[in-house]
């Protein structure tokens, strides 16, 4: 099977029709801007060629918002990942564990820089968590999201009701697991041992609730290369981290999935 084709196929592994959640925004400064009610439903068709996306959010003023996408195989499934048909720049790239990462393939001057890392967990098949980061044309960090989904009630007997962010989170301890890497091209690495970097160097730290936390810079830059990473506590003793990188150039180089446990 060819690469492209292996990472259309990686959307099915752990399908869900729906997920409904809570998506809220933080300012670099770590204040929460707002807080709002999320569904984002997918469909495929018989074959699974084709999905539609389907999103509503629902501000606190009482409006609705509501945007789709449909995102087909033949035009969209690229040798550099899925593209997105509402962000030419943007590519979707599927681990065969369930993991999802959005990037964009190229910082680019005068450009927002969008990125999303969704997690997903073996033996909790109806939760996920994404973490959306956006950097404004000037490089400058303007929102840090998370959002927490279930799909099978919400309020989610999961997930908890708070929103600000905790003051530190401890990750201290030996721990120990195994790396995936997938390139620019698709190409995935077979696992190998590694154990858990963190904190990174010159990063700024998010501590969402729930066991969620994001390293970031404040601000990226062509001539810089740069490690944007998010890691879930799923347990006291798991822990599951998604790191993206991008080097000198302002291109994506590459995303690391790594699997730890104490």
């Amino acid at each position: 099977m060819d690469l492209k084709e292996q990472n259309w196929n990686n959307r099915f592994v752990k399908p869900v029709q729906g997920w409904k959640g809570i998506r809220t925004a933080y300012s670099p400064q770590g204040e929460v801007i707002d807080s709002w009610q999320i569904n984002r439903g997918f469909r495929s068709n018989e074959d699974g060629t084709e999905i539609t996306q389907s999103n509503q959010l629902y501000p606190d003023d009482g409006r609705i918002i509501e945007k789709s996408w449909q995102i087909n195989k033949q035009s969209h499934n690229l040798a550099d990942g899925v593209f997105h048909p509402a962000n030419p720049l943007m590519r979707s790239l599927f681990l065969e564990q369930g993991a999802i990462v959005w990037v964009q393939k190229k910082l680019e001057k005068d450009t927002k820089l969008l990125l999303e890392l969704i997690f997903r967990h073996d033996e909790l098949l109806n939760i996920r968590h994404s973490v959306p980061v956006v950097y404004n044309g000037d490089g400058n960090l303007n929102r840090a999201v998370s959002i927490r989904e279930d799909a099978a009630d919400f309020p989610s007997n999961y997930w908890s009701k708070e929103i600000n962010l905790l003051p530190e989170r401890n990750l201290s301890g030996n721990w120990q697991g195994t790396s995936v890497t997938m390139t620019p091209d698709l190409k995935v690495s077979e696992p190998i041992g590694t154990q858990l970097h963190w904190p990174l160097a010159g990063n700024k730290m998010f501590f969402f609730p729930d066991g969620i936390s994001l390293s970031c810079p404040t601000q990226v830059s062509i001539g810089t290369s740069f490690t944007i990473a998010a890691n879930w506590l799923v347990t006291d003793s798991q822990l599951q981290q998604l790191r993206v990188n991008y080097d000198n150039y302002g291109a994506f180089s590459g995303l690391t999935l790594e699997l730890l446990h104490l």
